[in-house]
Parts: structure tokens; sequence; C-alpha cells
């Protein structure tokens, strides 16, 4: 895989618009982020809590979370692996996520919401891109981004890869680097983009009543909800972190909420199209969400009907026509703007720059499966 480097500018004034949007330190009287490096200086090998509560530091290695590569489980220094069923599409990345928990805290369960970490969790995710998607391939770290809950909120801190380093570098205005890997028959070629801070808050904005927050994604009971691996036995991970004593369950896992790996075809088609859409498109197309404006709500509990895209208009794109038209895949605008990769028309808007042609055959078959109806004459 190949890797160059350009980094994308961004202008001050929109940074110091946005920044407290995405969740980051207030800025100081003067408009910068107030200097203060002594928590990411100070000795020892235990995780550095006092920098994650406090500091933005410019090395990953400042908050020694980990004692190895980060993309491989077993140098984390006493943080958590976990795993989702089913993960937002991000240019064929493979991703590693771990969650660093403060002494003698406790996880607070949610029913669909983003479970209820306790301050001072911070929340790790790798991104490695591979020589060949398809595969167990080699792979190349990308970028690290750290989510911590802090005492004001959320703030996420994010980190390009040095492989000279061997650590990640602060940047805050993310990054753009050219890649080029093996994806079936072809090869891919093109910009993966890092986010910066401006771009944070649109995937990962809360509106509630009008009270703008930032809040993680991915760790939602229903992705969380599946078998893993512990030490050569297999058994379920929110049943495991109970065991640690991490979470305190209101059923047995099996009477939980459970999204399937879409990519599981032993599952039910239409559970697995949910799935996907949920992860990928959930976070924003919710009562709550960046698109709560376009009328589409796509989380994993809703029924499928007009709320879902079921003969609802593709609001505020040019290309018109119905988010889902039942039994006609090949003209719903759902699909189609997952495939199409120009930024005016791409959906997501963000987080990718090629499409999940897998994903796409899957949403056009869950479309073909439903019952046909003739939107055109509805309107």
């Amino acid at each position: 895989m190949r890797l160059s480097s350009p980094l994308w500018r961004c202008g001050a004034f929109f940074f110091l618009l946005i920044l407290a949007g995405c969740g980051a330190d207030k800025p100081s009287p003067s408009g910068a982020i107030a200097a203060d490096n002594s928590p990411c200086n100070s000795p020892g090998s235990a995780v550095n809590w006092q920098a994650l509560q406090h500091s933005r530091c410019q090395r990953l290695s400042d908050y020694r979370l980990f004692n190895g590569q980060p993309d491989q489980p077993a140098s984390t220094n006493g943080g958590l692996y976990y795993q989702l069923s089913s993960q937002l599409f991000t240019d064929h990345a493979r991703k590693h996520r771990y969650i660093f928990l403060p002494p003698e805290q406790r996880i607070g369960y949610q029913a669909r919401e983003v479970l209820d970490f306790p301050p001072g969790t911070t929340l790790v995710k790798v991104f490695s891109l591979p020589d060949i998607s398809t595969t167990e391939a080699a792979q190349t770290i990308i970028e690290i981004r750290l989510l911590i809950r802090r005492d004001s909120g959320w703030i996420f801190i994010p980190y390009r890869w040095h492989n000279e380093l061997q650590d990640g570098v602060l940047s805050t205005a993310g990054h753009r680097q050219s890649v080029s890997f093996m994806h079936n028959t072809a090869r891919l070629e093109f910009d993966y983009q890092a986010p910066s801070q401006l771009r944070c808050q649109t995937c990962h904005q809360h509106n509630d009543n009008g009270r703008l927050s930032f809040t993680p994604i991915g760790p939602k009971v229903r992705h969380l909800n599946r078998d893993i691996s512990v030490d050569g036995q297999r058994i379920n991970q929110l049943q495991h972190w109970q065991h640690l004593g991490l979470i305190k369950l209101p059923a047995p896992p099996h009477q939980l909420a459970v999204a399937p790996d879409w990519r599981d075809a032993s599952q039910a088609l239409q559970q697995r199209a949910k799935a996907y859409l949920d992860i990928n498109c959930g976070h924003c197309h919710s009562d709550s969400g960046a698109a709560a404006l376009s009328g589409l709500r796509l989380e994993y509990w809703r029924d499928v009907g007009y709320a879902h895209g079921v003969c609802n208009s593709a609001h505020g794109w040019r290309g018109g026509g119905f988010d889902i038209w039942p039994g006609r895949g090949d003209i719903s605008s759902l699909p189609l703007r997952m495939e199409l990769s120009e930024a005016k028309d791409r959906m997501p808007p963000l987080g990718r720059s090629v499409s999940d042609d897998s994903a796409i055959v899957l949403i056009r078959q869950w479309i073909d499966s439903l019952p046909a109806q003739d939107c055109a004459a509805i309107n």
C-alpha cells in the first residue's frame, strides 16, 4: 500500500466557531487552546489519567494507553478491547476499538442509546488500511481517534500515525493521504481523509431540544450484544463485561436488543439491511441527529415504513426520487446515494471516498424483496 501526506488547511475563524460544538477544549481569551503540557510529560507507566482529563497531548504515547502497536490488542495498557457486530464503513479500513475505564467505575446501561460511560472514560479507535481489502493481509495504521468523556462532556482528539516515530502525532486539522490497495480483483486508488475537529460534530452531534452535545456512535447494546473469544472460549461480550464488574445488565443478553452482523448470510435479509443502515446512517438520520430535518429515520429499532424511507421523497437531494421504492432497488435513492462518491451526492457525506459495493448489493436486494408499491401514484 502506498501512502503520501499533504495536509488540508482550515481557516482559523471556522476552527474557533465550531470548536466548542466538536467537544474540544474551550479556547483561551487569545483564541488559542490553553497550552498546559505538564500532565503530558509526567513520568510513570500506568495510564496517564491526568493528561486524558486536562490536556491535548502532542503524542499519543503521552497518555500511555499502549505498550506497543495500538492495532494489537495485546499491547493495550489495561484497556478493554471490544467489537461491534456491524461496523461503520470507512473506505475498507480495519478498526480496533478499546475502552479505558477509570478505576472503580462502571458503565451505565441504556436500552437504545450509547451506553452511559462515566467521566474519565476514553474510547480509542485505531484505523488501519490493508494491502488487500478482503483478506487478513498486512495492514498499515493510518490514524487513531480518541473520544474522552471529560466533566464538560465528550471531546474528540485525532492523531495521525507516524511510522518512523511509531507514534500518533496530534492532527487537529485532519489529514489526507493517497492510498492504493487491492479490492476484489481491482486496485483502488483514492485519497483517504481523516477528519478534523471542524468536521467531527457532523456525525457525532446530538441535539436534545436545542442543546447540542457530542457523543460516540457505535457502543450501543444492540451492536455489542455478540459473542467474542476470551481465553479461547466463546462468550457473550456483554455477559463478559458483567462478569468483570463493568456493567449491570437488566436481563440476560439473549433478552436484550441485538442487531446482527450485516455480512452474516444466515440472518434474515431485512435485519441485515437494517443493521447496516443503523450503524452507518442511523446516528444522523434520527430525531436528534444532524439529518433530522430530512424526515428519514434509520435506527434499527424502527418499523419499516414511511419514516424508514418507504415512498419517502429524497428531501434536499437534486436527484429526487424516493429513498426506498419497494420492489425497485434499482431506482431507490438510498442505495444510489450509497453508490455515488461525489461530495454533492454521496451518503454518508463524510467518512468515505469509495463506495461499499457489497452493502449496496445487500440494500438493493432487500428493497427488491419488499412488497411492491407504486410510490409515484401515492404522490
